[in-house]
């Protein structure tokens, strides 16, 4: 007799039998009564008899491969310290058979589909009856061969269960039956003439599920490896999280769509009778799993899950003669039903002008084979003008019941792709609206799983980042990072990684977030040699899909690094000058490197944390002409200058700036002019003048017997020049005028450094410390032009113009 939601069904999977310790904790996760348990082969043994199969064809080597199989059996049946009168004759008699069926398979070289799905389904006798001998040793435990009961019949390739001769079947078997517990072997089937045969690879899911349908059971638990059914799979985005509960539509969806801890077929079984399906982890029980059930939890994502099935092959079938061939998009699917081949995905256009569908990449010869000869009319008359395929491709799909009705699903998914810089070369959703699909290439489906993960599940504005340089600039932005990161999330959303953190010797490269509160403890501790391909790698391949690179060095090697972060979809911010000021064919490469999705920013490379480039930028975008440009650019000679208006000294004023940290450690690269020559090119490019620095007319302060020397000399011997330095002064003065080391681009693009004696009036008489000034003379700024002032030197207003720059990315990305 079998009662309604009486039993319980367990299904354990090969990888919860793998030993002797694996049999006996199943003892401990099951209550002892009212207990169907159908379980699958030891872990590798259908794999292994394929093998010998497979070697049966050819050599003898098919023996070794079952003694190996027959010893890993006996020595479990021992370790369990169980009966094995009987069970040592049940196996060691199967393995007699099965040499003899495999040595007529070596005779002919050949073997039968028959044979194959005989030899396959041995494993599953041998576990459930150990199974069943070890639970057996503490209570009324029984063996039911699933074959003797369970009738499945082929229809279209499709194994279809004869519901009817089954149950009957069962029926018959329960009314002699007594037990407690009950072991069934998963996998295995008999046709409607009495030959044992399988389910299928990863069958025995579907074993559980028919056998809970025939008993009417109340839950069905299937033990596995995992926690239970993902968010994505945790291979390719680390962090993909276990889902609480499912619909049968929604577990449906992901199986189809490549969801590896469910059969695809497990689902239909349940629905009839509504029996509810948890997934649990053998291995970690007190896990809550994934309950999978008509009614589960309502769910505030808009999306439950996202899967994919790899190497697949995309099929094109165009032509405008298309629109008046009758019914072509069912003709194609029936040519592909009849050629046995499962289409995985179908879209069309809507003036029916193409055909696109994703086959599996291994039956794409014989797709194209079957609708070259079915269609060779169509493409004779020209209706069809040509059918086109392409390998190596993947189709990514997001499920989830909370998409039906809801606006903007689709454009969240795209729109994430996008970002990530992934190409989409088909896309197609379901008319229930519980999934939406596109077709990408294969060596992107990591980058693409992360991106839609990202886009659906995290905050759009999550950033990893990864830092080179933390000298006093990088520190100093890490600082500013840390004190600011709560409030940016609480108020803003914004969810800032560091995740990497590279000097010129060594790196710290993380999966998860930094601890910047702590963060150069860590780095003497954890750091590793430095590795910029690592270092690149890190953010090119990591979880998280928007990824920039803070370049906070000096670093000409560095800065030409830029193009090819860029091209592996990583953001580049930098206060660094080489790129933007060197070689003028590299600046016009990053220049064309940025997109929409790739984002080069570089506010700190002139005048500090002062918005000189964005005002710069936004004055050409809103249609203004640049006349002149003309800047106190440098805060180091800004300050030296400033000090000597007060009648101080040269000399003392330079060693006074290095002691405060405003100039460089060698002072020379600072009075040599050349910094304020770099930044006047980047000023210079980005108004349109391909100049180059060489160009630039520049007035150096470091006297030429001075130039070579080493820096403690330059320090001792720079007070000699103080008199020419204070004459110069002096004359100025005379005629009510003040120094300044000012920066210049004309209307004809001359670039020039120089000295330059302003009346007191001027805008640049206003400067005091370290400030810096900059002067935009345009068409609309023209009597009254446009001043930015503001400091220019030292590391915290620095690292203020990088983390604009960095919020600026953010807003980008949202």
């Amino acid at each position: 007799m079998i009662s309604n939601h009486f039993y319980s069904i367990h299904k354990f999977g090969g990888s919860s039998l793998a030993n002797a310790k694996k049999f006996k904790e199943i003892g401990s996760l099951l209550v002892g009564t009212q207990e169907i348990i159908v379980v699958s082969a030891i872990q590798g043994t259908t794999s292994a008899l394929q093998s010998a199969l497979d070697e049966a064809r050819c050599s003898m080597a098919y023996i070794d491969i079952l003694e190996k199989i027959e010893e890993k059996h006996l020595t479990l049946i021992n370790e369990l310290a169980i009966d094995k009168t009987n069970l040592f004759t049940t196996i060691q008699d199967d393995f007699f058979k099965i040499k003899d069926i495999l040595y007529a398979v070596y005779l002919t070289g050949i073997y039968s589909k028959e044979v194959q799905n005989l030899i396959l389904g041995y494993g599953e006798l041998w576990s459930a009856n150990i199974l069943k001998e070890y639970l057996g040793k503490n209570n009324k435990v029984a063996f039911l061969d699933a074959s003797k009961v369970l009738f499945v019949y082929e229809k279209e390739a499709v194994i279809c269960i004869d519901w009817e001769k089954s149950r009957a079947a069962l029926l018959s078997y329960m009314e002699s039956a007594d037990f407690n517990q009950l072991v069934i072997t998963g996998f295995i089937a008999s046709t409607i003439e009495g030959k044992r045969t399988i389910l299928g690879r990863n069958g025995s899911d579907f074993s559980a599920a028919v056998f809970a349908n025939l008993f009417a059971a109340k839950l069905l638990t299937i033990w596995t490896d995992v926690d239970g059914i993902y968010s994505a799979d945790p291979n390719l985005v680390r962090s993909a999280f276990r889902i609480e509960s499912l619909s049968y539509k929604e577990a449906l969806e992901l199986a189809y769509f490549g969801a590896k801890v469910l059969h695809p077929m497990t689902i239909a079984p349940l629905v009839e009778k509504q029996i509810p399906l948890i997934i649990k982890n053998s291995f970690n029980p007190q896990a809550k799993g994934t309950l999978i059930s008509a009614e589960p939890e309502k769910s505030v994502q808009l999306i439950k899950g996202i899967s994919c099935i790899e190497n697949v092959a995309l099929i094109n079938i165009e032509g405008s003669g298309l629109i008046s061939v009758s019914g072509l998009t069912a003709r194609v699917s029936d040519i592909l039903y009849r050629a046995q081949i499962s289409v995985l995905l179908i879209s069309q256009a809507s003036s029916e002008h193409s055909i696109c569908l994703a086959v599996p990449n291994l039956l794409l010869n014989k797709a194209l084979e079957a609708l070259f000869d079915r269609l060779h009319a169509e493409i004779e008359r020209k209706h069809v003008a040509g059918i086109y395929a392409q390998r190596d491709c993947a189709i990514l799909s997001a499920v989830g019941d909370e998409m039906v009705g809801s606006i903007g699903v689709a454009g969240q998914f795209f729109m994430a792709l996008a970002k990530a810089n992934i190409n989409i070369c088909a896309i197609s959703q379901g008319s229930s609206e519980r999934n939406i699909s596109a077709v990408i290439n294969n060596s992107e489906i990591k980058k693409a799983m992360q991106a839609v993960h990202a886009g659906f599940y995290l905050s759009p504005k999550t950033l990893a980042i990864g830092l080179i340089g933390p000298g006093a600039v990088g520190k100093k932005l890490l600082q500013q990072l840390q004190e600011t990161m709560h409030q940016l999330s609480a108020a803003y959303q914004v969810n800032l990684q560091v995740l990497g953190i590279m000097d010129s010797q060594q790196m710290w490269l993380s999966d998860k977030p930094i601890p910047l509160e702590h963060w150069q403890e860590g780095f003497a501790q954890q750091a590793v040699k430095a590795d910029q391909a690592g270092f690149m790698a890190h953010f090119a391949h990591g979880t998280i899909p928007h990824n920039v690179i803070i370049d906070c060095t000096a670093s000409q090697e560095v800065a030409h690094k830029y193009q090819s972060i860029l091209q592996e979809g990583i953001h580049v911010i930098t206060p660094n000058k080489h790129a933007n000021a060197d070689d003028l064919a590299y600046y016009k490469q990053l220049k064309s490197l940025r997109n929409l999705n790739n984002h080069y920013l570089y506010e700190a490379t002139v005048c500090a944390g002062l918005p000189v480039i964005s005002t710069l930028q936004d004055l050409i975008k809103t249609g203004d002409v640049i006349e002149e440009i003309e800047g106190v650019l440098s805060g180091t000679l800004s300050y030296i200058f400033n000090e000597m208006a007060k009648g101080r000294s040269f000399s003392s004023v330079v060693i006074d700036a290095k002691n405060r940290g405003f100039t460089e450690p060698d002072p020379r690269e600072d009075l040599s002019g050349m910094d304020v020559a770099r930044k006047l090119v980047c000023l210079a490019r980005e108004i349109g003048h391909d100049v180059s620095l060489d160009e630039v007319a520049i007035c150096d302060l470091v006297p030429a017997e001075l130039k070579s020397c080493d820096l403690a000399a330059f320090f001792v011997n720079l007070s000699d020049y103080d008199h020419a330095m204070s004459e110069w002064l002096r004359q100025a003065n005379a005629k009510d005028q003040q120094l300044h080391y000012v920066g210049s681009i004309d209307r004809e693009g001359k670039l020039q450094v120089a000295i330059k004696a302003l009346p007191a009036e001027h805008p640049f008489s206003r400067l005091e410390g370290t400030d810096n000034m900059i002067i935009f003379r345009t068409k609309r700024y023209h009597e009254r032009p446009l001043i930015i002032q503001g400091p220019g030197a030292g590391a915290e207003v620095t690292a203020a113009g990088i983390f604009a720059d960095l919020l600026r990315l953010v807003s980008f990305l949202a």
